[in-house]
């Protein structure tokens, strides 16, 4: 037969779903630094497509497709990132619920919380792709993309 908890010892039980929910806010403030970061260079980008040449105008836009195509994937992670955050409230919620209302919710918060870890899992696997993409694609017509603005800037100054 099942013991029940009490409240204090349902907190105590509670404190490492915290712990990751904690975590999970931490990396959910890595993935939206990202994501402003790659926004901000977008309206950078931006600034310039009217302002260049028709071969400029090339590698600018190439340069912005890159940028949008990361965003869709720091989104996808923030997308898993918070959706883990959620369940993990949810694994919370319910170990209390079934601690006051003596219910036995074990199978439901197991599931809960391995679909939280599928879903952090996923989460970071977006993370590295967009990481690597953005490693990769850095690397690429950047030193271009930078001597078309620096041209453009020295332009505007004289």
């Amino acid at each position: 037969m099942q013991e029940y908890q009490s409240i204090s010892e349902i907190m105590q039980t509670a404190v490492t779903p915290v712990f990751l929910l904690a975590g999970i806010g931490a990396l959910l403030n890595v993935m939206t630094g990202r994501l402003g970061r790659i926004i901000d260079r977008l309206r950078y980008l931006e600034s310039y497509v009217a302002l260049v040449n028709a071969d400029d105008r090339k590698i600018i836009l190439l340069n912005r497709k890159r940028l949008i195509f990361r965003t869709t994937f720091i989104n996808i992670a923030i997308f898993f990132c918070t959706f883990s955050g959620l369940i993990v409230c949810i694994v919370i919620g319910s170990m209390f619920v079934g601690g006051i209302y003596q219910i036995l919710l074990d199978s439901f918060i197991s599931f809960a919380f391995i679909l939280c870890m599928l879903c952090l899992i996923l989460s970071l696997i977006f993370l590295i792709f967009e990481i690597l993409f953005a490693t990769k694609t850095s690397r690429k017509k950047i030193l271009a993309t930078e001597s078309i603005i620096s041209k453009y800037l020295d332009g505007q100054r004289k």
